[in-house]
């Protein structure tokens, strides 16, 4: 597994060793493919399923989910469903699944309809404000490669 360390490594010996993919490639053993994304990105990509995997045993189910969690929006909030009552209800219905994949696909939907973007967008008159930021950095002084504490403020 690739890390932002590698990336960085790859980086250090393209741009300042000025090494060439080949190169790299021989001495790291990364694909190169890899080393190209890694010179031109900062970071790895995530993991991303190419396709949606099959919900075999819960797919049949998942709209009659959807229309529970519907009805238990509209009840008191004593009287709502909760997974596990999702799960007996559709027992009873033929389901022959697990109930952690009830609990999980209710605790999905539930997260998708709670989720609601909130920002307050920063807005000031020129020079009145700044932001501020701590990091560090690997740079060479007198031959030596030294970790060094960077300061960045930007102003607004």
């Amino acid at each position: 597994m690739k890390k932002v360390d590698d990336y960085e490594e790859i980086r250090r010996a393209y741009n300042l060793e000025h090494k060439s993919i080949r190169a790299i490639h021989r001495q790291m053993g990364y694909d190169r493919e890899t080393i190209r994304k890694a010179i031109v990105n900062p970071a790895p990509d995530p993991y991303r399923l190419k396709k949606a995997r099959e919900a075999r045993v819960i797919g049949p189910y998942q709209q009659r989910i959807t229309e529970l969690l519907d009805q238990s929006e509209k009840q008191r909030r004593k009287q709502r469903y909760t997974a596990h009552r999702i799960y007996e209800i559709l027992q009873g219905e033929g389901y022959l699944g697990s109930e952690g994949a009830i609990h999980n696909h209710v605790c999905q939907q539930r997260k998708k309809r709670k989720h609601r973007e909130a920002y307050i967008p920063l807005e000031f008159d020129p020079g009145s404000d700044a932001q501020v930021d701590w990091g560090e950095a690997e740079v060479e002084i007198a031959g030596k490669m030294v970790m060094v504490q960077l300061f960045i403020m930007r102003l607004n």
